[in-house]
């Protein structure tokens, strides 16, 4: 079969749609699949590169400002790109990830050329929004938003999303788009208990005491100055330490607080980690935390469970999934103070610690890329059979 990805941010980018379109590619790939994919330049000017057995075209782009250190960069509007990058590859399938330049030509496109198009939802307002998060505005931009998200994916011919809840999110905006729920999937042969991170824990200065991992950007809508405000009740039972993995706008103001709550010496903040390295600093957690609350499923958190880490994450959105398996424990947004509870629960509990972390490991298996790349086979195969009949 002959696929075709469009979006506006992929590898080498890191944030979760991101993570989760590459790995679905390669997946695809891995069964036998030809897939390309259609994705932002890091400069003005047209690009094609081979990224393991995938093409990636590259329509000219620029940086795109306040977001995210300007790491971003956006197409503007490549429609003739688009059709001829379309037209030479003659795609059996358009699977669009991004309702931005990218995928509204490949969109104009397919209709015109009446391939199916199957429509891959990633993201909610709050992460478009992150910019205008303090505005006074920001709740009418977050309703007409929503109003362009569920016109752009009321469009194409079938829709996946990560989770059941993430779904029933859309629905209740106003989906009508038939679809189907397929976890973003995390790459179990990568992230495993059996990898060794002690080399990091001597090369971050990293004491040997319980950690409490955070992988992941530091803007507005992540919420770790939630997790933050949780040290230093923390503190007072155990004697952790607390490692924060990522970049993002908010970096150095979290960096602040913790010199503000004098809990400084027992916290770490690094960037992202190479790939290399990456998948080995989970082996290094006792517990990891997710406090964002606009999560349509999160991969970091999929990342720590199939390495066997207990999650504790916020009760909201749809990060709650990968902790009801009596593998983790949730906490009501913006509360620090049961968030530190729970850590101290785990942490203060070799027993059930090791219970969740096995629990954890039975729930990964349910989102092994094998698994999730077959569900994607199944959806390109309904669309064929619905636009054949």
């Amino acid at each position: 079969m002959k696929i075709l990805f469009t979006t506006e941010s992929y590898y080498p980018i890191i944030d979760g749609g991101a993570i989760a379109q590459h790995r679905i590619v390669h997946e695809l790939i891995k069964k036998g699949h030809d897939v390309r994919v259609i994705a932002p330049a890091f400069s003005f000017k047209n690009t094609v590169e081979e990224e393991n057995g995938s093409m990636i075209y590259r329509p000219r782009a620029f940086v795109l400002p306040f977001y995210m250190n300007n790491k971003y960069h956006f197409t503007l509007f490549p429609l003739f790109y688009v059709k001829k990058v379309i037209e030479e590859f003659a795609p059996d399938v358009i699977n669009v990830c991004s309702p931005y330049p990218n995928s509204i030509c490949a969109m104009i496109m397919a209709k015109k050329k009446h391939i199916p198009l199957v429509g891959s939802i990633h993201i909610l307002p709050e992460n478009i929004l992150a910019p205008f998060f303090s505005s006074s505005l920001y709740p009418t931009l977050v309703k007409y938003t929503w109003s362009y998200l569920i016109y752009f994916y009321n469009r194409v011919d079938w829709a996946t999303v990560p989770t059941q809840t993430g779904a029933a999110m859309y629905q209740e905006k106003g989906l009508k788009t038939p679809f189907t729920s397929i976890s973003n999937g995390v790459n179990t042969e990568m992230f495993k208990p059996t990898n060794k991170g002690d080399y990091l824990r001597e090369r971050l200065h990293l004491p040997k005491k319980p950690l409490v991992l955070y992988t992941g950007r530091m803007n507005q809508e992540k919420n770790v100055d939630v997790l933050v405000k949780a040290i230093p009740s923390v503190l007072k039972d155990v004697d952790a330490h607390f490692l924060f993995c990522g970049s993002g706008g908010l970096k150095t103001d979290l960096m602040k607080l913790t010199e503000t709550l004098g809990v400084q010496e027992h916290t770490t903040f690094i960037e992202f980690l190479d790939w290399a390295d990456y998948p080995n600093i989970f082996t290094l957690a006792d517990v990891f935390v997710m406090p964002a609350e606009s999560e349509l499923q999160s991969i970091v958190t999929l990342e720590a469970i199939a390495t066997g880490v207990p999650p504790v994450v916020v009760n909201k959105g749809a990060v709650p999934e990968l902790a009801s398996a009596q593998n983790g424990l949730v906490f009501e947004p913006q509360d620090s103070m049961q968030l530190a509870k729970n850590i101290v629960t785990i942490l203060s509990n070799e027993e059930l610690k090791t219970t969740m972390g096995k629990n954890s490991l039975k729930l990964s298996e349910q989102h092994s890329m094998e698994a999730v790349g077959t569900l994607y086979e199944k959806v390109y195969e309904k669309v064929l059979h619905l636009r054949k009949g």
